[in-house]
């Protein structure tokens, strides 16, 4: 990995000329009262902080809707036409939390059979990362779970050393973005950068919630809770509305269903997001509803990122962003809670 220190105003000065010439850039901006990513139009829009944005950068891998074909019916029989158009994008000011759960959203959708609607829009974008030195919101709890440091997936990643950035280059696609932009990293600005991380894992040590059993147990820690009266306590205040699966960075279940037009000439078919907290995500054609009670599907939920995808992947697919249990109205949904009840329930 390559690093090079750039003054603030030159790379603010790129990503204008960037902007100047088609590019898209799309980054944190505010919105109201939230942030959001969006296609930016300046450099001066960005929100480089807190607060978090309410929805993942996945969104412009991963749609909430996406047309996956059309097709039509004519005297030469159906025709099928499918259009994944992908333009280069460039995401900039994701969060380690985001970066990770891209990275995990790449092993799911290159798994076996290739989706290639995910692909396509992976491979055409550039991640721009920025390092956080203070948590995004109350709810974070990214140095838990393994999501505050950004491993290396990442084109670029950023962090603020005051009047310059140190910039870490890990891929080509990164190299050719910032292409003869900055110089070496010199012995007293690395002497800087890990002071800035070690000032900055104090502060997330002292205001993110404790977990209490090591991270690597969690996958055993589920294993031993499958009848924990947790599940039954925190399903009776759930209102299965799904919006910890709609803002979460690593969910990735989806429904497919064709729209037919009224003359069944033509029509199209759509894949949206879904998710395992709603009622009827688990049902069936005949009526049967395999997890019909919440405090299952919020086993379910949990079970996906504490247990079944930890082992299978080797880490959390909890990322700690904290966006679950910021949306969840009764705050019933957080990992790290969930985790830390089950263990001192263990230990009685």
């Amino acid at each position: 990995m390559k690093n090079l220190i750039i003054s603030k105003s030159e790379l603010l000065k790129l990503l204008d000329e960037l902007i100047q010439k088609g590019n898209e850039v799309i980054a944190p901006v505010k919105q109201g009262n939230f942030t959001n990513f969006c296609p930016i139009r300046s450099p001066k829009e960005i929100i480089w902080g807190p607060p978090q944005t309410v929805i993942p950068p996945k969104q412009y891998l991963y749609p909430q809707s996406e047309e996956l074909l059309a097709y039509e019916f004519g005297a030469s029989g159906p025709q099928v036409r499918g259009e994944n158009v992908v333009k280069e994008r460039i995401l900039f000011g994701i969060h380690p939390c985001d970066l990770n759960g891209i990275q995990q959203m790449d092993w799911v959708w290159s798994e076996k059979n290739l989706d290639e609607n995910y692909l396509e829009k992976r491979r055409a974008v550039t991640l721009v990362g920025v390092d956080c030195l203070v948590p995004c919101s109350l709810d974070s709890i990214c140095s838990r779970m393994g999501g505050l440091d950004p491993k290396g997936r990442f084109d670029l990643f950023l962090t603020d050393l005051g009047k310059d950035f140190l910039v870490e280059v890990a891929t080509e696609k990164g190299e050719k973005l910032i292409k003869g932009l900055g110089k070496a990293v010199a012995a007293a600005s690395k002497q800087k950068l890990t002071k800035v991380r070690k000032e900055r894992n104090l502060v997330f040590n002292k205001k993110q919630k404790k977990l209490l059993p090591k991270l690597k147990d969690l996958p055993k820690l589920m294993k031993a809770s499958q009848n924990h009266p947790l599940w039954e306590e925190h399903g009776e205040k759930c209102y299965a509305c799904g919006s910890c699966n709609m803002v979460c960075p690593t969910c990735y279940c989806f429904d497919v269903q064709d729209y037919m037009h009224v003359s069944l000439a033509r029509g199209v078919r759509n894949r949206f997001w879904d998710g395992c907290m709603l009622e009827d995500f688990a049902k069936v054609a005949s009526g049967e509803n395999f997890r019909e009670d919440r405090s299952e599907r919020l086993r379910h939920r949990t079970y996906r990122k504490l247990n079944y995808l930890f082992d299978k992947w080797g880490e959390s697919f909890c990322t700690g962003c904290g966006r679950c249990i910021k949306a969840c109205l009764t705050k019933i949904v957080s990992p790290l809670e969930i985790a830390n009840e089950a263990y001192e329930k263990k230990r009685k």
